[in-house]
């Protein structure tokens, strides 16, 4: 089966950001985008806005496609792959593009004979027509039950554009779990700092010179770490500065914010880990006798 010829057809179920997006990319690759299944008004209206041009289907129509795409939200999967099932045959493809789950939760349509395939692009969705420009070039985690499984879900991917990366089933919750960190708590830990310097340049609520002070920090930050993990770790704890770091946080507790302390402690939590991780010795022992 060479799936890298455009002429499978592919159903996808949902037509919410990730839905449209892999519906877009797909298209633009050169397969048949049989139908897309929206399941509520407000998908509908995003796939009429955006992928005019292909057919919105019922559930059944998109589930007889040859390769079949689950693109719910993780706790709606288990109820979809159910109604799935019920329609699904031997030798298709049926994929779901969460990053939690593997191909376990997908036996039911397994169990039809269909193969089943765990394809998660390693990105966010802002629900824009960028978001299937940048899956061009994006890493995939994947995971497959046989070889067969492994090679068809390369083929998948790189047809899309995307780089597979294997993830193993029995570590497809610590993948995620890897991914929500950086993704999810990077969000919280700026918008922390924002709040922070909202209140050092006395603005009245959320001020946009906080974003412009962190941006070009925090941009490069994340290259660094990426590119050289510890190694690219600079400022106060990266010099073993007990002094800087102490005169953080008695600023932060001065400044106060209304949220009890939150910051400061969020800063000394954060201050410990980096110290223990960059063998700065002086930092940690300060603060585990605290």
């Amino acid at each position: 089966m060479d799936i890298q010829q455009p002429r499978l057809s592919v159903g996808i179920i949902s037509a919410g950001k990730v839905g449209v997006a892999l519906a877009e990319a797909f298209a633009r690759a050169g397969h048949h985008v049989h139908g897309v299944y929206a399941r509520s008004a407000r998908s509908e209206r995003l796939a009429s806005e955006r992928i005019p041009n292909i057919p919105r289907t019922s559930l059944s129509s998109a589930a007889h496609a040859a390769i079949v795409v689950l693109a719910v939200p993780d706790p709606k999967l288990p109820e979809v792959i159910e109604e799935v099932a019920q329609h699904t045959r031997d030798g298709q493809i049926v994929a779901h593009v969460s990053g939690a789950f593997g191909c376990g939760i997908l036996q039911p349509v397994t169990d039809t004979g269909a193969l089943p395939l765990a394809l998660h692009p390693a990105m966010t969705f802002a629900g824009t027509a960028a978001d299937s420009e940048r899956l061009d070039g994006c890493a995939w985690g994947i995971t497959s039950d046989s070889e067969v499984g492994d090679a068809v879900a390369q083929a998948l991917v790189a047809s899309l554009g995307g780089v597979p990366v294997a993830i193993p089933e029995h570590h497809r919750a610590a993948y995620h779990a890897a991914m929500a960190h950086a993704a999810n708590h990077l969000v919280t830990l700026l918008s922390d700092a924002q709040e922070i310097l909202d209140r050092v340049v006395g603005a009245p609520g959320e001020s946009p010179d906080s974003a412009l002070l962190l941006r070009r920090i925090a941009h490069a930050a994340v290259d660094n770490a990426l590119d050289r993990r510890m190694d690219g770790l600079t400022g106060p704890v990266a010099r073993d500065d007990v002094a800087a770091v102490m005169r953080h946080r008695a600023a932060l507790q001065e400044l106060g914010g209304g949220d009890g302390g939150a910051s400061e402690a969020a800063y000394t939590t954060m201050a410990r880990r980096t110290a223990l991780k960059a063998g700065a010795i002086e930092v940690e022992r300060l603060l585990d006798l605290e």
